[in-house]
């Protein structure tokens, strides 16, 4: 099995900035999906870097009615001390992401559990779901 990265991870949302330092990836379908509407970094920023990119995508965010901001850093790189401190001062919430791969073949079995019911979203589900969704965020 070749080794997996996050660049493998599908990302629902439209690319609609690249540059040398990040892609902006944006999802105007639904604007409250932090997993669709964020800056991934290709490169470590500097402090000031960071900064920039930062007033970019609030200013973005602002004007498209989001309240949120969210930025991914590249894959196996810390963030250097002064934009953690940064983050943490500015009431930033971090997170670090791990990926696994498992062959198919080990799924654990799992028994049918009649208490879990999946059901397809339709237009008349939709607003229970975008409610329930809103409340966890």
């Amino acid at each position: 099995m070749r080794q997996i990265t996050f660049e493998d991870i599908y990302k629902l949302g439209n690319m609609v900035i690249e540059n040398t330092r990040y892609r902006h990836f944006h999802y105007p379908e639904m604007l409250v999906r932090y997993d669709s509407n964020f800056i991934e970094f290709k490169e470590l920023p500097s402090l000031t870097e960071f900064k920039s990119a930062e007033e970019y995508l609030r200013d973005y965010h602002l004007r498209k009615g989001q309240k949120h901001v969210k930025f991914y850093f590249p894959e196996n790189q810390k963030p250097t001390e002064e934009i953690i401190a940064y983050l943490t001062d500015m009431g930033y919430e971090i997170g670090f992401l791990e990926l696994y791969a498992i062959q198919p073949k080990h799924f654990p079995k799992v028994k049918n559990n009649p208490a879990i019911d999946i059901q397809v979203v339709t237009e008349k589900t939709w607003k229970y779901t975008l409610s329930y969704n809103t409340k966890m965020i």
